[in-house]
């Protein structure tokens, strides 16, 4: 289940408010899953970006990073493409490049119908360090995913706005 569906998501909180809004959101999860929130996130409310996920799965045959449009809509669009991680090498520009234009909502980063161009670049620097991170933690990184980084207007970066990564003795998420 996706916390959102449970309640454990809430925006727009009232500073002045929020012990209150953690309290409902408490008896709201448990109502739910039957299970007790120990820990809450409170975080900068992120908008007016293009949402997009870069994920990271590993298998006997490698590792693969898993791109595409997300937030919400992930499951719902299903526009990802797969990028496999060279065992001996870093993934270069024009690879991560290349693989971005084979998404259907490709439009969307390149300034479709007039909208302001994405910052691909920035976009393309981060799906680079996330590479990098997966081959340094390797074999230790079972899975990990940035869900969704927000992709802003040219010149203006990305900000990843959810993530989980899963190590072979625990998940952390946050």
């Amino acid at each position: 289940m996706h916390k959102s569906e449970v309640g454990g998501v809430i925006v727009g909180v009232n500073p002045l408010h929020l012990g209150d809004a953690m309290r409902d959101m408490h008896a709201q999860v448990f109502r739910c899953t039957g299970q007790t929130v120990e820990q809450f996130v409170v975080q900068e409310m992120v908008t007016d970006g293009v949402e997009f996920m870069i994920g990271l799965q590993r298998d006997p045959l490698g590792s693969a990073l898993l791109l595409g449009m997300g937030g919400v809509t992930a499951e719902l669009m299903q526009d990802t493409v797969l990028l496999m991680l060279p065992a001996d090498g870093q993934l270069s520009r024009q690879q991560i490049a290349n693989s971005l234009k084979k998404l259907k909502q490709w439009p969307l980063l390149d300034g479709y119908r007039g909208r302001a161009k994405a910052d691909v670049p920035a976009l393309i620097d981060a799906i680079s360090r996330f590479a990098d991170m997966a081959q340094y933690l390797d074999p230790n990184l079972l899975e990990a995913e940035i869900n969704p980084i927000f992709v802003f207007k040219e010149g203006c970066g990305v900000k990843a706005a959810d993530g989980i990564a899963c190590f072979r003795t625990a998940c952390v998420s946050g």
